[in-house]
Formats: C-alpha cells, sequence, structure tokens
C-alpha cells in the first residue's frame, strides 16, 4: 500500500511523526516530500510522480493546510484523477483503487469538495487513538465485532497477493495484478515489459488490455509469465510481499 501524504509545511514535524509511523509500525509506504524531493529535482513533476503512484491519499488538514496553494494543488489533482478512476472501476465492475483520507489534525473549516468525506481525528493528545483509527479505514477494516456464533473474519489484504499460492495460477494472479494499477503503472508495464501497443486494442477498458497483454506474455515466456510479473513489480513494489 502506499500512501502520499499532502500537508502543511508548518505542520511538518506531526506529519513526519505520522508518515513515520505508517513505514515502521505498519509497513506503509509513506510519500513524505521531505523524504522523496531531493536538491535538483524538479518539485512538480515529483509531486505528480508521487500521486500518480500512490493508491490513497492522507490529506493532514488544519489552518495552513486549508490555505495552502501546494495542498490545494494535490488535493485538485487527486480529486480529479480519483473521479476519473471511479468511473473506470465502475465499467470494470471492481472496486476504486485511489481513495482519499482526510486527518483532520488542527480545527479547521473543511473546504467544500471534502466535506463529504468521513474525517479522522488525530492529534498530539489523542495520537494513538486516532492513528490506530487511520490504519483500520486505509486497510477497509470496521472493526465491527462479530455476531455470537461468528468467528472474526480475516482482513482485507490491501492488495493482492505477490506469491503464487498453489491454487492460484500464474496468468490469474498477472490479471489480478493488472486490473488494480494504477494507469501510470500499466503504463510502466508496458513501458518494461516491452509491449508493441500497436497490438494492444485502442479505446478499452484496462481490463480488456490486460487480457491482451497475458496473451503476449504467454506466447513470449509461455505459461510461467515471469517476465511479466517482474514487469508488474517493478512498476508497483507494493504489491509484492
Amino acid at each position: 500500500m502506499k500512501a502520499f501524504i499532502s500537508h502543511s509545511s508548518i505542520d511538518k514535524p506531526f506529519v513526519e511523526r505520522l508518515a513515520t509511523d505508517l513505514r515502521t509500525r505498519e509497513g506503509i509506504d509513506a510519500w513524505l516530500d521531505k523524504w522523496e524531493i531531493l536538491p535538483g529535482d524538479r518539485i512538480p513533476d515529483k509531486l505528480e510522480d508521487g500521486l500518480a503512484n500512490a493508491g490513497i491519499l492522507v490529506l493532514v488538514l488544519s489552518p495552513d493546510s486549508v490555505n495552502s496553494q501546494w495542498v490545494s494543488y494535490e488535493k485538485d489533482a487527486w480529486l480529479m484523477a480519483q473521479v476519473e478512476e471511479e468511473k473506470q472501476a465502475k465499467i470494470e465492475s471492481r472496486t476504486p483503487s485511489r481513495r482519499l483520507i482526510t486527518v483532520l489534525y488542527k480545527d479547521c473549516e473543511k473546504p467544500f469538495f471534502l466535506q463529504s468525506f468521513l474525517h479522522v481525528s488525530i492529534n498530539d493528545d489523542n495520537y494513538e487513538q486516532g492513528f490506530q483509527q487511520l490504519i483500520r479505514g486505509m486497510r477497509r477494516e470496521s472493526g465491527k465485532p462479530p455476531l455470537k456464533g461468528e468467528t472474526t473474519p480475516a482482513p482485507v489484504p490491501a492488495s493482492p497477493p505477490a506469491q503464487v499460492s498453489s491454487g492460484v495460477a500464474p496468468r490469474i494472479l498477472a490479471f489480478q495484478l493488472l486490473k488494480c494499477l494504477l494507469p501510470a503503472q500499466f503504463d510502466e508495464v508496458i513501458f518494461y515489459y516491452e509491449v508493441d501497443e500497436s497490438q494492444l486494442p485502442m479505446n478499452v477498458a484496462q481490463v480488456q488490455k490486460a487480457k491482451e497483454i497475458i496473451k503476449l506474455a504467454s506466447q513470449r515466456d509461455g505459461e510461467s509469465l515471469s517476465g511479466l510479473l517482474d514487469s508488474i513489480y517493478q512498476a508497483a513494489p507494493h504489491l509484492k510481499r
């Protein structure tokens, strides 16, 4: 799971603590500008790359962040991409792979387009409780107790398993992974695997292109599909466990 953390630089101490805990305690690949943007990098390019490759936008709300131009840019770019992803997911009958979670750090008025999102409140006084609530939200775990006589269901994995179990054929695994990729990651797979795009159908859903890529991979690699899986993991390392 990869999460982009959008925030005001004034809130950096809190945000760095949050991002560190996501990575070291929960194994969630948190993208933080302090760690990702190095001297000499073009800031807009790095931000665009981070947003394109994340599955969750964690938007830290405070009086400073709601007035930040950079945060506004990140929010607007994400919401536009999320709308398109939700449309595509509906066409393909799947769960959308992009989500936005708002974290209320300091009391402030939510921007209009964020008022419909249920936020998580995390501050210095309730940090641990709020952090656990955030993790449940990121992993889609409700925390609802089972009914009497029922066993607690196993949590749904944040991303498809990367290892092939005895009951999952490589072609099925590859198909599942290709379907859940973001458009930018899907394009990277095409590049890494050196797929001739003229062999792929035009103006069709990603799922249809995924089927064609698997056909090509089967002819090229045989039934192992190892080369295609390697390309998928190169484009989306968080899928490999």
